[in-house]
């Protein structure tokens, strides 16, 4: 891995051994492949700056008075003024995004291990340092930080994102059909428009629970599996769609129920894969075929297809919104989010040509059966 340098890399070295400092800078900067080109951008400016410390308080004064926060502190845990953990601790107290990489010189790894327990990127021994392995070490603890902080970052704006959608704009959803419920329309055309005015109110509170549960999907690493019924998930949603579409949902499925290893999502996921199945401008006479199999020597035992024979996706498109790398445009948002779940679930996303020579498209969704 290289780490290409911005503006130039400053490193804070906290070492009271006058060598041993001198000695880390040259190691540094004979392997500046790990930093990046050097000069940057056409300049004389080195890939990584060193700038060093002989005492704990130096280095916390250093850390506290910077201009701008260092990439990288590189500590000796043992200073004329602290020493052992201690030292780290102290450090950790004036720095929150800067990496700090720790040098101790036992001849045990224990204490680095607890170090980085402790909150240090990464520990080495002092007899086992090359330049190489330096470089290295030094340049991982800055990129794994860096895309530590991204992380952290995104799910802090994912929480915004959150409560936004869920306290805001639902809230005033729910506030627009508590409205409509309490008008008097005085002749058909006042119902049609009322109508729309529920419907739209409904979609926009749908709409919230999906980006709600796709971002509680994204900040949770482990999701918690449990078993749920398809079978009854299908018929609330079914008759869902049907109140609110102009079509016939044809069920296809065997008697009694259909466990999956799923979670409370699953109603939402099976919504907006009934949705997705439907022509954008779905007229009468829309049908819709629904089907479940289950197939108990089969690693995943559970098969949901969904057919439509109006709505068709060219075989490019059925591929591209498969991958669970594509980027998300406006026309399947809906997809994205059944194949995100999907993969939560550890299942499988198919799209495929109609069933049996008809046109149209067949999303097929493939699930693990409780165990």
């Amino acid at each position: 891995m290289t780490t290409r340098a911005v503006g130039g890399r400053r490193v804070l070295l906290v070492e009271d051994d006058d060598l041993q400092a001198r000695l880390y800078r040259t190691m540094l900067r004979q392997h500046t492949d790990y930093w990046g080109e050097s000069p940057i951008d056409g300049s004389d400016e080195p890939a990584v700056t060193i700038e060093t410390a002989e005492t704990l308080e130096g280095g916390r004064t250093a850390l506290e008075e910077a201009s701008e926060p260092f990439a990288l502190v590189l500590l000796d845990l043992n200073l004329p003024d602290s020493s052992g953990l201690e030292t780290l601790n102290a450090v950790l107290e004036v720095v929150t995004e800067t990496p700090v990489v720790v040098l101790t010189g036992m001849n045990d790894a224990t204490i680095g291990r607890e170090a980085v327990e402790r909150g240090a990127q990464d520990y080495l021994m002092k007899e086992h340092v090359t330049p190489r392995l330096l470089s290295q070490t030094v340049a991982y603890a800055i990129e794994r930080r860096s895309r530590t902080g991204e992380l952290e970052r995104q799910r802090r704006e994912l929480a915004v994102l959150h409560w936004l959608v869920r306290q805001e704009i639902r809230d005033d959803a729910t506030v627009v059909l508590g409205w409509a419920a309490e008008l008097e329309p005085s002749g058909p055309e006042e119902e049609r428009t009322v109508s729309r005015i529920v419907e739209a109110g409904e979609r926009i509170v749908e709409l919230t629970e999906s980006v709600g549960a796709t971002v509680q999907a994204l900040e949770e690493s482990q999701p918690a599996l449990t078993a749920v019924d398809l079978s009854f998930v299908l018929e609330e949603e079914i008759e869902r769609l049907e109140r609110r579409n102009d079509c016939e949902v044809i069920l296809d499925r065997p008697d009694g129920e259909s466990p999956v290893r799923a979670d409370r999502f699953l109603n939402i996921v099976v919504r907006n894969l009934l949705t997705s199945a439907l022509p954008p401008e779905n007229g009468p006479g829309g049908e819709v075929k629904v089907s479940v199999r289950r197939n108990h020597d089969a690693d995943r035992a559970v098969e949901l297809a969904v057919s439509d024979t109006e709505a068709e996706l060219p075989p490019a498109d059925r591929e591209r919104v498969a991958d669970r790398g594509h980027s998300v445009n406006g026309s399947d948002v809906g997809l994205y989010l059944v194949r995100t779940f999907v993969d939560r679930y550890d299942g499988r996303l198919e799209i495929e040509e109609g069933e049996n020579g008809e046109s149209g498209t067949t999303i097929r969704v493939l699930l693990r059966a409780p165990t």
